[in-house]
């Protein structure tokens, strides 16, 4: 017998059903990271929590995952995206950071840099990303190392 949405089953949705596979489906939208603002650029090494839902590939499942900036257009408004790499505590390949607490309570399990994905320059606002601080080396030379084109 089909159960109603969310009876009975473990990590459904409040109203609705996610899939019949069980694999989770994209999560609810994540709350603003700041004031609606102008779009800007961020730095190369800068640490960001980012709203999923304005990455340009993929499909992550959760509603906001941290990221590291690795390449930044060279004008802003131009059609280049930004790239980011973000992070998953995950036990997946990539390079590996352990937890930082002190750096963000975001990051408070150890995780894995692990996927390339990019983010239109015009979506790159407050209300979409929230600084996190700047990820160290020997962390970020690795994950340029390993992603950057």
């Amino acid at each position: 017998m089909q159960q109603g949405p969310s009876k009975g089953r473990s990590g459904g949705r409040a109203h609705g059903e996610m899939s019949n596979n069980r694999r989770r489906s994209h999560a609810w939208l994540a709350t603003a990271k700041g004031e609606p603002g102008e779009p800007f650029l961020p730095k190369v090494g800068e640490l960001y929590l980012i709203t999923t839902t304005i990455f340009a590939l993929g499909n992550d499942p959760g509603a906001s995952r941290p990221g590291v900036v690795i390449v930044v257009p060279a004008e802003p408004g131009s059609r280049f995206p930004i790239e980011v790499v973000t992070r998953t505590s995950r036990k997946v390949p990539g390079v590996s950071h352990p937890a930082d607490r002190k750096l963000s309570s975001h990051l408070d399990k150890d995780g894995v840099f692990s996927t390339l994905t990019q983010v239109e320059q015009q979506l790159w606002r407050p209300e979409n990303v929230m600084r996190l601080g700047v990820l160290t080396d020997p962390y970020l030379s690795e994950v340029l190392r390993r992603f950057a084109s």
